[in-house]
């Protein structure tokens, strides 16, 4: 983003970001910010789907023959496997093949168990879909809504959620008033003293959550002071957990954050610690308590760069499988710019951390955090796995990571592993994994539970949706004079093309935020009027905002091809507050494609978004928000002079 400071008449660029603690800060704010806009999909998109996986009532009995099995422990370098009845019946050699079974050649192919994604939240029914595709047959939620977590749960109760990743979660989480959690515009019931941690233990496991996720995170780590909860509370809710049998997993931001709830009992820690610091201790004592990690490698260096998610896109394995919005959300980037040297020193930082927790024999689980940006559900697991094996582990210590482990700490029983009995959820895959962590991507089939998934129906649908983009790329643009969407400055308030202006607000998913617009006769340098909102944001986070909607297609979030533009510019001046930008494609859905926060003042100013700085095509174009966000109060901006900047020829 330029803006154009008025008085000075010369751009003025935000300031560069060159301190690291500065620059985790900024990317952990939109971490969180895109899974807020996941969140408000869950209103949209938590209706039954229509499957495109075996729903045969009858299991299939299946002979996998000569195959190199992977058991979640051990290779077994050729055996045959027996699936019956949604399990495995039997792993070995001689084996007697049922009359009745289909064959498969497993030559110079290998049997896994179906890959565990340790970490992720899921805001969709469709999230598990995509998980499944890509060999993923079971999640670890680490914080979701309730009623999406319960009405998953009961479709797989009822043998209903053939088509989705088996789901673990933690539901809602622990953390204090105004904490990290509480900004994503679910309801969550915080704490503020250790006497509550019984009642919120024994809420959570009444609501159907699997083991306990605790938040502590002060925001020192990013120069951004919040509410966390203190180590007496911490340790009531880790007690109380245990007292019930259930896990506790610790969102902790800094290295002294770690040491401090591994002390208390802490089961797990659900990312490495994001600042930049070193113990050459840290393994030794996370060992000594018994304790795992979940790494989550494949965020963490999204923001660095040095190890694109992007390549996922060029595998042709992988690829013909990614929907729109897995290929956008592989591609979002982290908005600021960080110096080579601190990307180099922040991932050989994370590569040393994952050495001393391997040689100190650390349980170490596959996690990707999906969907924040530079990952997709599913698809991003096998990214970690080459991560993974990037920092140090072999490609069996990295498979057990995303298989047996995960497995046995968060409780799937009879999964990740191939043993009779065992649940039969199994991924065949071309190649050998374990000389070559990329043969993970060559899938050839997918079972969930014994029955088949039908992958390449699934392709089709893929296909399908992504030509249905490039014909709206073909779509002619709006052609404008100088590029004016809208001056203000008629009777009535209209825009040069497109379904025109309306309020937008939290209201839309239950908040208490309120806007009003007018056009009043003043306006930017000389401009003859302009667009008056004003209202109030009720609550605090990053579910609260008001202000107007431009939508360009001919309807209200109809698709418009503004490819032909450079990107958007306008006036504005009001509160002296944040504000915010959300462009909405049609290929991100309810979740904005782009997204920007910038504050302004009761100064006119000039704002200038390039669509190619967001990464922008900008071929099926929604919906342009603009408005007051996040912090609580009331406001008035004035909008003028809203334009597309034409491409130079």
């Amino acid at each position: 983003m330029m803006r154009v400071d008025k008085a000075k008449s010369k751009p003025v660029c935000p300031t560069s970001l060159t301190g690291i603690n500065l620059i985790v800060n900024s990317v952990y704010s939109i971490l969180v910010f895109v899974l807020v806009f996941c969140l408000l999909s869950i209103h949209v998109y938590s209706l039954p789907t229509h499957s495109v996986f075996s729903q045969k009532k009858n299991f299939p009995v299946i002979a996998i023959k000569d195959v190199r099995v992977f058991d979640g422990e051990k290779v077994i370098p050729q055996a045959t496997v027996i699936i019956a009845s949604g399990r495995i019946k039997a792993v070995g050699q001689n084996i007697s093949l049922p009359a009745e079974a289909e064959i498969i050649d497993g030559r110079g192919k290998t049997l896994l168990p179906g890959l565990i994604d340790a970490h992720v939240h899921v805001v969709t029914p469709q999230a598990l879909e995509k998980a499944l595709i890509f060999g993923v047959t079971a999640v670890v939620d680490m914080f979701m809504d309730v009623n999406l977590m319960k009405d998953i749960k009961k479709r797989q109760a009822e043998g209903k959620a053939q088509n989705m990743a088996y789901l673990v979660s933690a539901g809602i989480l622990a953390t204090a008033p105004g904490g990290h959690g509480t900004q994503y515009g679910v309801n969550i019931p915080t704490l503020t003293r250790p006497e509550e941690a019984a009642s919120f233990v024994e809420a959570r496991i009444g609501e159907g959550s699997d083991f306990i996720k605790i938040i502590y995170d002060s925001g020192e780590a990013y120069f951004q002071p919040r509410p966390t909860l203190d180590l007496a509370t911490i340790a009531a809710l880790i007690q109380e957990a245990h007292r019930r049998h259930k896990k506790v997993v610790v969102h902790a931001a800094t290295l002294q954050n770690c040491l401090d709830v591994l002390k208390l009992g802490a089961d797990g820690l659900a990312h490495i610690y994001f600042n930049d610091a070193f113990d050459p201790d840290f393994g030794r004592v996370v060992a000594a308590h018994r304790a795992f990690v979940i790494p989550t490698l494949a965020v963490l260096e999204s923001l660095s760069g040095l190890h694109e998610a992007t390549i996922l896109l060029d595998d042709p394995h992988l690829s013909p499988y990614l929907l729109a919005d897995d290929i956008r959300s592989l591609q979002s980037r982290i908005p600021v710019t960080i110096p080579l040297e601190v990307k180099q020193r922040l991932s050989e930082t994370r590569k040393k951390v994952i050495g001393q927790l391997r040689e100190s024999k650390v349980p170490l689980l596959a996690g990707t955090d999906a969907p924040n940006p530079g990952t997709a559900y599913g698809v991003s697991l096998h990214h970690e796995l080459e991560l993974l094996v990037w920092a140090g582990l072999s490609p069996l210590e990295a498979m057990k990571a995303a298989t047996s482990l995960p497995a046995e700490k968060f409780g799937l029983k009879d999964r990740g592993i191939i043993r009779p009995g065992a649940m039969a959820d199994l991924v065949l895959v071309d190649g050998n994994p374990l000389e070559d962590i990329k043969a993970t991507r060559r899938i050839i089939s997918i079972w969930k539970e014994g029955r088949a998934v039908d992958r390449e129906k699934y392709r089709e649908q893929a296909a399908r949706e992504k030509e249905k983009l490039e014909q709206l790329k073909k779509t002619t643009p709006p052609v404008l004079s100088s590029g004016l969407i809208s001056d203000f400055e008629g009777e009535k308030i209209t825009a040069n093309f497109g379904a025109g202006w309306a309020i937008s607000s939290d209201s839309v998913v239950g908040g208490k935020s309120k806007a009003r617009m007018e056009l009043i006769k003043e306006g930017a340098a000389g401009s003859q009027g302009s667009l008056r909102v004003s209202g109030e944001v009720a609550g605090v986070g990053y579910m609260a905002w008001a202000g107007v909607m431009f939508f360009p297609g001919e309807t209200i979030m109809a698709p418009a091809n503004l490819s032909s533009y450079e990107g958007l510019s306008f006036w504005l001046k009001g509160t002296e507050r944040q504000y915010a930008l959300f462009i909405f494609t049609q290929h991100a859905g309810f979740m904005p494609a782009y997204s920007r926060i910038f504050k302004a003042g009761e100064e006119w100013q000039e704002f200038f978004f390039s669509f190619k700085d967001m990464g922008l095509e900008a071929h099926d174009v929604t919906g342009i928000f603009i408005g007051a966000f996040q912090d609580a109060g009331p406001f008035w901006f004035q909008l003028d002079r809203v334009r597309l900047k034409e491409k130079a020829k």
